[in-house]
């Protein structure tokens, strides 16, 4: 959990002493920046039948012990609460100079898996599945800076109908065992299968051979798709993302876990010609196993669950959003058939597209990750050396590797994940609009800044005009976002709460000069710009920013 002086509490908890109806949804921050937070008296003007004057008087009333306030006035049906911009500058510094971090935290007991990616062995990601990975690492990443103990997974399918065409494609087509021949062997399996109907037949009896055990089967469809996988890995590092843990499905048909689980599940079973399935209450069946006795997708994640629930507490999913059928089911069978009580959540994310249209991995027409990753390092490079011919060749390859892999993270981050989106390249790269460059060259500015000077003392005023005044709420409000975000699992919150901050220190660097002016002042704004720099460190880590000192 997050340990912070948590003023909107504290004026929650006053104002409902005169008011006890109130509840927490009732206040929350001001978003029409004319005040720092507002409570709002429709709801609670009704159940009392009170005058929105009357309310307002109680709650000034009460509030008027709290030092913290600068203000209180009420506009309309709403009340709202300046806070002296000191207090927020002495909390942020407090919080820095003590534990390291604003705000800190409590470590969390509670152990949190979260699955992401998990996608087929069969090529390398597309765009579209770049964007499960991005959700998902900065989900992990935003539940581990909020305090629980967090471990990202993925679930390799090697078992399913696209691994034994992946392997077909191989015997039939490719031979070699590598990356590109793999993939150039399924693409002309797929072209060859509608004039071949052998080929069906040679999958059919994969399928049985396969789930009967065939350890000579498995293992070379694990060889081929541990193959593949690097080539995943390789790409997914490239913009800052990794697992903890990799789990084959072959290893619960291995072990025998499938039988075990339906045995298990024999009271929920039905039969339909040898097909065994389970119904939901909409009467749509979910079928388990085949009339040739063969486990179906469905069965074997029922197992990869049930064996992550044996470690953690809470379970979260990132799936497509053409899965949740498939999500909702699940979530289904194992609180009401198997009684799990653990939490279990998904995030369902919408398609992305190129200007350039679809993306499918068969036909060959994909926009792939590493040719995404390749444009954008390219396209970089020509933009950062552009603006700094200055630069030797190894720095600048550095700084637009890191500016390509930020802009793409933050381009697909910053959209709520249940929307649809078009990645569009100019809006990435763009150095001077809402985009990780963007970002990115207001915290290399903040740290050249803190680079011409020597030494600071702390500041004897801190009385703030009205931009350094903005910087501070801005900053001080860093915790409820994370709490927002947190508590809806939408690291999108934490994208937009980094660009918003931004845009409040470029205004402070606009109107407010630092190294020129008397000491006090000086020292004073110098303290606004480390803390600056300390906090969008902390909100750009979780989205998965790369922050230079240099640009």
């Amino acid at each position: 959990m997050l340990l912070f002086n948590d003023l909107m509490e504290k004026i929650f908890e006053a104002a409902k002493q005169a008011v006890p109806g109130l509840e927490k949804r009732d206040i929350d921050i001001d978003k029409s920046g004319h005040a720092d937070f507002s409570l709002m008296l429709f709801r609670i003007s009704k159940q009392y039948n009170k005058s929105p004057e009357e309310l307002y008087d109680r709650i000034r009333n009460a509030l008027n012990g709290l030092e913290f306030i600068g203000g209180i006035a009420r506009v309309g049906n709403y009340v709202n609460f300046s806070i002296k911009p000191e207090t927020y500058f002495k909390e942020i510094e407090e919080s820095l100079q003590v534990k390291g971090q604003y705000p800190d935290i409590f470590q969390d007991p509670e152990r949190v898996s979260v699955e992401h990616t998990s996608a087929n062995p069969t090529g390398p990601l597309h765009v579209g599945r770049a964007r499960n990975s991005i959700i998902g690492d900065s989900t992990a990443r935003l539940l581990e800076r909020y305090g629980y103990r967090v471990t990202t997974q993925y679930f390799i399918n090697d078992s399913g109908k696209q691994m034994l065409f992946l392997y077909e494609g191989h015997k039939r087509f490719s031979k070699e065992l590598n990356e590109n021949a793999l993939l150039e062997g399924y693409r002309e399996i797929y072209t060859k299968v509608r004039e071949d109907p052998g080929i069906e037949d040679s999958i059919k009896s994969l399928t049985e051979r396969y789930e009967k055990g065939d350890n000579e089967l498995i293992d070379e469809i694990h060889e081929i798709a541990s193959i593949m996988l690097e080539g995943i890995k390789k790409s997914l590092k490239d913009i800052g993302i990794e697992h903890n843990d990799y789990t084959f499905e072959s290893d619960f048909i291995r072990s025998g876990e499938i039988d075990h689980i339906l045995e298990g599940m024999e009271e929920h079973l039905k039969d339909e010609d040898g097909a065994l399935y389970v119904e939901l209450p909409n009467e749509r069946k979910i079928f388990l196993k085949r009339r040739d006795g063969t486990s179906l997708y469905f069965a074997r994640d029922i197992a990869y669950h049930l064996y992550k629930l044996q470690n953690y507490d809470w379970l979260v999913n990132i799936l497509g959003e053409d899965h949740k059928l498939h999500g909702t089911s699940l979530q289904y069978v194992l609180r009401n058939m198997l009684d799990i009580e653990n939490r279990i959540d998904i995030t369902y994310y919408g398609f992305v597209r190129l200007e350039s249209g679809k993306m499918s991995t068969r036909k060959g027409n994909v926009v792939s990750l590493p040719g995404l990753i390749e444009r954008m390092n390219e396209e970089s490079y020509d933009i950062v050396k552009e603006k700094r011919p200055d630069l030797e060749e190894e720095t600048l390859k550095s700084i637009s590797e890191a500016v390509a892999a930020s802009s793409i993270r933050f381009n697909i981050i910053r959209v709520g994940a249940n929307k649809s989106m078009i990645f569009k390249w100019s809006e990435a790269l763009n150095f001077e609009g809402d985009s990780a460059p963007f970002i990115m060259y207001s915290y290399a500015r903040a740290s050249s800044i803190l680079r011409k000077v020597e030494g600071s003392q702390k500041p004897v005023s801190i009385e703030f005009n009205k931009y350094e005044g903005d910087l501070l709420r801005q900053m001080y409000f860093y915790p409820y976002h994370l709490i927002q975000a947190t508590k809806s699992l939408r690291p999108d919150i934490i994208a937009n709460y980094s660009l918003s901050l931004v845009k409040k220190f470029n205004d402070f660097y606009s109107n407010c000069t630092v190294l020129d002016e008397d000491s006090d002042v000086r020292n004073r704004r110098l303290e606004l710009v480390k803390m600056y720099k300390n906090i969008l460190q902390d909100s750009c880590k979780i989205i998965g920013i790369k922050l230079l000192e240099e640009m």
